[in-house]
């Protein structure tokens, strides 16, 4: 089995991680802070990746937990419905000060 490494600063990690996933690569998600402690880090990219996998093979660092795919989805709805109902709590918000400005400008 092929595997594939990835150290995630920031949210960008998941699209390429899902993918290599659904392709069947054994991915590691490494947590960024851990992987800076260990010494000999490069400074270019193309190094910084053939460090990483160095890392991995030599069992440096150990993978960051990332949930099975059930989870997964059932998180990005839940995150999706909440960043749903702030939008609509917003939008109702504006609407009800519209109302009570134009209320009080009728007086």
């Amino acid at each position: 089995m092929a595997s594939a490494a990835r150290d995630a600063p920031l949210p960008e990690w998941k699209p390429v991680f899902y993918l290599l996933e659904a392709e069947g690569f054994q991915c590691w998600l490494l947590n960024a802070k851990h992987v800076k402690n260990v010494p000999g880090r490069p400074k270019t990219d193309k190094l910084d990746a053939v460090w990483l996998a160095k890392v991995v093979e030599r069992g440096m660092c150990r993978p960051s937990f990332v949930p099975p795919k059930p989870i997964r989805r059932l998180r990005d709805l839940t995150r999706y419905r909440r960043t749903l109902v702030r939008d609509r709590i917003v939008s109702m918000s504006a609407t009800g000060s519209q109302l009570a400005l134009s209320f009080e400008t009728s007086r």
